[in-house]
């Protein structure tokens, strides 16, 4: 069967998953699912939230939903202009299923602006909406259109915010062996946590004293005593601290077998990563702070760190998140997703971790998955003996709450097309 009447037969059977029901069966609406075009681009906001969603609808009916976070304003301002240069234009009247294309020229605007910050995220929403269009007009999941495997063991360690109530009401800092025995018992394997950000922001990072390091490493303890090795443990940094403290700190948890250090410096100077690696035999993990394949061609080609860390609603979207995998990979780098945001990044992470060759964990949040994401999906993936599965229906195959989009917390707003 070649490419043309592969794509009119798929077509025929999509689904629409997204809002629409199912897609006539009919050859004309096969025809018509190929020939997609871009008919109108929706924001959707939560106002007690600090993601967005956006929605691209097409003359076939069927509707990708994409996300990005945080500012939400200057996010929504990317699309809000409809002149001819505009990302509105450009979209509108366009086939959703030239994903590279796309992007391609999306990228190009951007950068020859300076490139970064909302474009980049907006850019990113716009492309995991692309690819659940993708998924819905050739009627498969998304992670078997990107090669995957449903049956891929997709591991996930739990993220843990300083005074978060994330899990049962418990604090970290107060009941960090509550939390270590209830992870594992759950089958969770690891965990990631910021024992040191108290100290970084009393002194912005500029100077860590051995007391402060013994009071943080505390916490450490704790997990070790009460669960052993059983729970890895991850340490995140925010990047708040200068070179100096980094690898002071990174030496004093040298003898606890640390998982990863996340993130010690800022993202924009890989020459001090290289340093900072040379002091310690921890894996450095850099950065969801870095944007687009271009970013982290840096970072690999330099040797700053030992794995690649990505969010797929900052990177430049799913596009972007399989090259990087597959960039890092050819120096035998593992790469990591970043999911602490919406409930989109965190579906959508899970289809491309299906896919790629080099994965070593994908974030979690306990709270986000097991209580709030079914707040907006019938199926919302879930974590089970530490592994999570992506919905293994067409596209992202997010069944949507039945009146979402008419709840009085939800704002609507189309900003370009009819």
């Amino acid at each position: 069967m070649d490419r043309r009447n592969f794509l009119q037969n798929s077509a025929a059977g999509a689904v629409g998953i997204l809002g629409t029901g199912l897609l006539s069966t009919s050859k004309e609406k096969a025809i018509a699912a190929q020939k997609l075009k871009i008919t109108k681009i929706e924001t959707v906001r939560f106002k007690e939230n600090l993601w967005m969603w956006i929605r691209i609808h097409t003359d076939a009916g069927i509707i990708g939903t994409g996300e990005v976070y945080p500012f939400n304003e200057a996010n929504s301002s990317v699309f809000k202009d409809l002149e001819w240069h505009s990302w509105a234009g450009k979209l509108l009247g366009a086939n959703p299923l030239e994903i590279e294309q796309t992007w391609e020229r999306i990228y190009r605007q951007d950068a020859f602006n300076v490139s970064g910050g909302a474009e980049i995220r907006a850019l990113s929403a716009i492309n995991i909406a692309q690819w659940d269009i993708m998924g819905q007009a050739c009627n498969m999941p998304l992670y078997q259109l990107l090669g995957g495997s449903y049956n891929k063991k997709i591991r996930v360690y739990n993220t843990y915010t300083n005074g978060e109530r994330g899990i049962n009401g418990w604090l970290l800092e107060k009941d960090m062996d509550k939390i270590a025995r209830f992870l594992v018992d759950q089958g969770i394997k690891a965990i990631k946590f910021c024992p040191f950000d108290w100290i970084a922001s009393r002194n912005n990072g500029e100077y860590i004293s051995k007391t402060d390091i013994d009071k943080s490493i505390e916490w450490i303890k704790r997990v070790r005593d009460t669960v052993g090795n059983e729970l890895e443990i991850g340490c995140e940094f925010h990047s708040m601290w200068n070179l100096p403290s980094a690898v002071r700190i990174a030496q004093a948890l040298e003898p606890y077998s640390i998982l990863f250090l996340e993130d010690m410096l800022l993202q924009d100077n890989m020459q001090a990563y290289v340093s900072l690696k040379q002091m310690t035999r921890i894996p450095l993990v850099i950065s969801e702070r870095l944007a687009t394949r271009f970013s982290f061609r840096e970072m690999l080609e330099s040797k700053a760190g030992e794995i690649a860390m990505y969010d797929l609603t900052w990177c430049g979207g799913i596009s972007e998140g399989k090259k990087i995998s597959d960039m890092a990979n050819t120096y035998y780098i593992p790469t990591m997703m970043h999911t602490a945001g919406g409930p989109i990044l965190f579906c959508a992470s899970a289809h491309l971790a299906a896919a790629v060759t080099n994965l070593f964990y994908v974030e979690s949040v306990y709270p986000y998955w097991h209580d709030r994401d079914p707040l907006y999906f019938e199926n919302s993936p879930k974590v089970e003996n530490g592994m999570v599965l992506p919905p293994d229906l067409p596209g992202l195959g997010l069944k949507f709450k039945d009146g979402l989009f008419e709840r009085k917390d939800v704002v609507v707003e189309t900003i370009a097309g009819k």
